[in-house]
């Protein structure tokens, strides 16, 4: 019997609310499938924060609904522009991700455009392509194209799953933002990089979330130290059900439950990680191989892994030939019949193999019944 390892983490004093989190459904193979991403901009060429985009970055899970308590900051546009509205649509997606991780959550809303494009910057998955001409961009989201197209299903995941379990150190830009022509960025943005480094509370009405720059200093291009252990936070505020109003005696009453988060903001320019020269990374790589989750899926079994294969094939395979060749012209024709052929000759070769192998160890088995009986 193959021995599977354990997934981790094997200290807990980080990950403690891991038994929640959809990683340990996964691996007692309990399937959650794919969320519902409650729809942001996908079209990066137009990643701008507008009146319109408001309910792409402050949705609720409901798909539809966003609360009316933004509305008043909008009276006065010139005032609007003044808010630390980065600040508030991370608190939100924080907050988000963080439901999304339960094993009980089957929706994700927010600002998911941050999360795709950190992840274009950091991993080579899934990215889509590079405009051809990247200078004078601001925000850098703009470097991609759009989003990849693709199937969402679950087979899908179950390879992304697989490849991020196979990321090595090499595999990960750790340096991302190293060679971007900063010129663009507008000088008040400029002005401030260094509150990237703030460990303080970002807030939006009432939520609150940590920012723990600590946790990932190579992406500023510094060294990695052991960060300082995170203290639980829980949350001190019931978020409103869909549609309610957070106005008024609740504003009142998150303000009065938040004065700790809200001064530590308040003082975020004085609470900036620094780093000293004497760090030693091997200790951090130690620390973390012992408080991290190593594998996201459950290794699969040689069978497994055939029946996704053939699964997949097979859904390439019925996308191909449901595709109109009405309007196609000569050449787009040649190339689908190139993938319909190429598919097909795949498919029959894999379960043929199966088959041969199948028949070898039935013919192998019945030689070895033979060979008792004789004996017997």
């Amino acid at each position: 019997m193959t021995t599977i390892a354990d997934p981790g983490p094997t200290d807990k004093s980080v990950l403690y609310d891991q038994d929640s989190h959809v990683s340990s459904a996964v691996w007692d193979g309990q399937e959650r499938g794919v969320l519902r991403c409650h729809e942001h901009t996908s079209m990066l060429e137009q990643w701008k924060l507008t009146p319109e985009q408001i309910d792409t970055v402050f949705s609720t899970t409901t798909g539809n609904k966003v609360s009316i308590m933004y509305l008043p900051l909008f009276e006065n546009f010139d005032e609007a522009g003044k808010y630390a509205w980065g600040a508030a649509a991370l608190a939100f997606l924080y907050r988000t991700l963080g439901n999304a991780s339960l094993k009980s959550q089957g929706t994700i809303s927010g600002s998911l455009t941050l999360v795709q494009c950190w992840s274009y910057y950091h991993l080579n998955l899934g990215r889509p392509k590079i405009n051809e001409d990247t200078s004078g961009r601001f925000p850098f989201a703009l470097r991609w194209k759009g989003r990849q197209s693709g199937s969402r299903s679950t087979s899908n995941i179950i390879a992304y799953r697989k490849a991020l379990d196979s990321l090595t150190p090499c595999d990960v830009q750790w340096l991302p933002y190293k060679d971007l022509d900063f010129s663009v960025v507008p000088e008040h943005i400029k002005d401030n990089l260094d509150l990237r480094r703030s460990k303080t509370m970002l807030i939006c009405f009432d939520k609150a979330e940590k920012h723990m720059p600590d946790r990932c200093l190579r992406q500023f291009g510094l060294p990695q130290s052991i960060p300082e252990k995170v203290k639980r936070w829980e949350k001190k505020i019931r978020t409103p059900g869909p549609g309610k109003d957070l106005t008024n005696d609740a504003e009142s009453e998150a303000k009065v439950k938040l004065q700790a988060e809200l001064k530590e903001w308040l003082e975020r320019k004085l609470l900036i990680v620094e780093v000293g020269d004497d760090v030693d990374e091997s200790e951090y790589m130690q620390w973390y191989e012992k408080i991290t989750r190593r594998f996201l899926g459950r290794p699969e079994s040689l069978e497994s892994e055939f029946q996704r294969t053939v699964a997949a094939m097979k859904e390439i395979a019925s996308i191909a030939e449901s595709v109109s060749i009405d309007r196609m012209d000569s050449r787009d024709k040649k190339l689908l019949n190139e993938i319909k052929s190429s598919v097909h000759n795949c498919l029959t070769e894999i379960v043929g193999e199966a088959r041969k192998g199948r028949r070898k160890s039935v013919s192998k088995r019945k030689r070895s019944d033979d060979s008792n009986s004789r004996e017997d």
